[in-house]
């Protein structure tokens, strides 16, 4: 299970956006907690939500994007709509907005069940709820409210992690950056708090497996014609479990890449797969700063919209094959919600333009 804030707003236009969805029956009003005033009238309208919120925030004029929006998802259908409201009510509980006015939205149209939050920052008295460190406080409530443990939970995708076979701490480190983690010399790190400790001496530095190579170098010469660098990019990491990590510097066109074989737990340098210039040379991308800018930064964005779920030949192109077997947080995808504007419209904006980092 996952939680994301969607889009930030000076207004509240998550209230429209979900009383839509329910016009088009798309989706169920579930809750409409702390609108007291509201009470008395016979039918109240999206409007009359608006309005209520927009008066409790007139409260404070010092914060210029007070809406709260935010979306908890299970995977597929394992939580119905009734546990979902539960485990909302439960979560904005624990997050400082249990008396606030707020709406909690079922939405059925995807093959996640999901709900929506629309709250304000602002509380009765004029103050803004706080925000600290909001993402980290987010996950771990959920994972309160749902009886994760989370120290077992890291010590497990660690050990995942040292599963791979990889030459070399660089390698580690990546496997463990695309997992959400940062390694400092010993410590583990998450949402800027240090985790836990790596015994560096256990890391077992392997040389990954030849035979896979060379697979994987019949695999790359057969698909690539196909596609463009971005499209060659997401049909290795839904269909084959295979992630190619463009790396460049300052701006420059990309001077390598890595390759994180998830299906069989290898890492190579790309070139000793094929090098960067056949494989950009044979889908006859051109090499542009802007291009190879855009490769990497669309993996960043993949990897913090992926669910942590091995991929399969069923999965859709924008789905994304991870290898983590359970993130930190509790991590359902919410992507298939195309509905979302705040999820999607990145993607339809970048559906042929791949980016990237400058690792």
């Amino acid at each position: 299970m996952v939680v994301k804030f969607l889009k930030a707003s000076g207004s509240f236009k998550g209230v429209f956006y979900n009383t839509d969805k329910i016009g088009q029956g798309k989706a169920e009003l579930m809750a409409a907690a702390n609108f007291e005033a509201l009470q008395g009238l016979g039918e109240i309208r999206p409007i009359d939500y608006a309005n209520y919120l927009d008066a409790v925030t007139a409260r404070n004029k010092g914060v210029s994007q007070p809406q709260l929006h935010v979306a908890i998802s299970t995977t597929g259908r394992s939580h119905d709509k009734n546990q979902l409201t539960t485990i909302a009510v439960a979560w904005l509980e624990k997050m400082g907005y249990g008396k606030q006015p707020y709406l909690i939205i079922f939405h059925k149209d995807t093959e996640n069940n999901h709900v929506h939050i629309v709250s304000t920052r602002i509380d009765q008295e004029g103050r803004k709820i706080s925000s600290d460190f909001e993402r980290v406080r987010a996950v771990r409530a959920l994972n309160q409210v749902m009886g994760v443990d989370e120290v077992q939970t890291v010590q497990n995708d660690l050990e995942h992690a040292m599963s791979y076979r990889f030459s070399n701490l660089a390698q580690f480190k990546l496997i463990l950056e695309n997992m959400g983690y940062t390694l400092k010399d010993h410590d583990l790190i998450k949402f800027g708090k240090k985790l836990a400790e790596v015994d560096m001496e256990k890391l077992g530095f392997r040389d990954p497996d030849d035979k896979r190579a060379a697979q994987l170098k019949a695999i790359f010469k057969k698909y690539t014609p196909r596609y463009d660098t971005a499209g060659f990019r997401d049909y290795m990491k839904t269909k084959m479990g295979v992630e190619l990590i463009f790396h460049a510097k300052d701006g420059k066109p990309a001077y390598g890449y890595t390759i994180i074989d998830h299906a069989q737990k290898n890492v190579y340098k790309g070139g000793t797969v094929l090098p960067l210039k056949e494989l950009l040379a044979v889908q006859g991308v051109a090499t542009s700063t802007q291009k190879h800018q855009q490769i990497n930064q669309k993996t960043r964005e993949d990897n913090q919209h992926s669910p942590q779920q091995p991929g399969n030949a069923s999965q859709k192109p924008n789905e994304s094959f991870q290898f983590s077997p359970q993130e930190f947080q509790i991590n359902i995808n919410i992507s298939n919600d195309v509905d979302d504007e705040s999820i999607h419209g990145p993607r339809r904006h970048r559906k042929k333009k791949a980016r990237t980092n400058h690792r």
